[in-house]
């Protein structure tokens, strides 16, 4: 009888146990193609759409003249067009990159042609912001790359 009153209060306990092991608020994961949305949606985007948001985006932050608009306009639809003609194409990393390179370096050649001294400046004080904010991201989900990887093991 002794036996019997242990076994069902071991299986009792056994069954609490996974019970609550199954309880636990889960995050629910999704599938690659879904975590993938934005970075697909945005290449979806035309040139057009692409220049014009850049540029609405930077007369907002610079304070630009409607003439700097006009010139920014031009120049941001000429990288748009550029960066999706070179999208299309197969090549080995180091020429994208280093055409890419090339392509910032006259993209901000030309910028600093449009803005003035305080408003290139302005334009370099934010483009380091976005740069220490992207570095944070990037640590942080190397952070919940390396978290996912221990509880797996």
């Amino acid at each position: 009888m002794k036996k019997i009153i242990a076994m069902l209060a071991l299986g009792a306990l056994m069954a609490g146990t996974t019970y609550a092991q199954t309880t636990a608020p889960q995050k629910e994961r999704r599938h690659r193609t879904e975590q993938r949305g934005k970075r697909v949606q945005k290449y979806k985007k035309s040139p057009e759409e692409i220049a014009a948001k850049r540029t609405e985006m930077l007369a907002k932050k610079l304070d630009l003249s409607k003439r700097q608009q006009k010139k920014l306009q031009e120049l941001n639809l000429k990288r748009a067009q550029e960066m999706q003609a070179n999208r299309g194409e197969a090549r080995d990393r180091k020429s994208m990159r280093s055409d890419r390179q090339a392509s910032k370096a006259r993209y901000e050649a030309e910028l600093k042609d449009i803005l003035n001294k305080k408003q290139y400046a302005q334009y370099e004080a934010h483009r380091e912001e976005m740069k220490v904010k992207h570095a944070q991201k990037r640590d942080h989900r190397k952070g919940e790359r390396g978290e996912r990887r221990q509880h797996r093991s």
